[in-house]
């Protein structure tokens, strides 16, 4: 029987990207899950991944929710998503 090769599966992935939104939210940027996808170095490991990011954010309570937008990338169709900020700072614009 020959051994199947392992997928490579990316472990730091979830990590990295909260770690570029909590720094994105302290530095009082504004940015969308567009942004996030053009900064991370490769792909999520899930389709789902991104947003997931945004819903622990928001839930650690580093960002909010400041705009609606539309969606640059192709694959999305100028799909919704949100422009968020980190939450000090939209405290701080009222």
């Amino acid at each position: 029987m020959t051994a199947q090769p392992m997928a490579l599966e990316d472990t730091t992935w979830r990590e990295d990207a909260l770690d570029i939104v909590e720094r994105w939210a302290t530095q009082g940027r504004r940015f969308t899950a567009d942004d996030l996808r053009e900064e991370m170095r490769r792909p999520a490991p899930h389709k789902n991944m991104v947003g997931s990011i945004f819903t622990t954010a928001q839930r650690r309570g580093w960002i909010a929710k400041h705009a609606n937008a539309t969606s640059r990338v192709k694959s999305r169709n100028g799909g919704h998503q949100y422009e968020w900020i980190g939450k000090t700072w939209r405290d701080h614009l009222g």
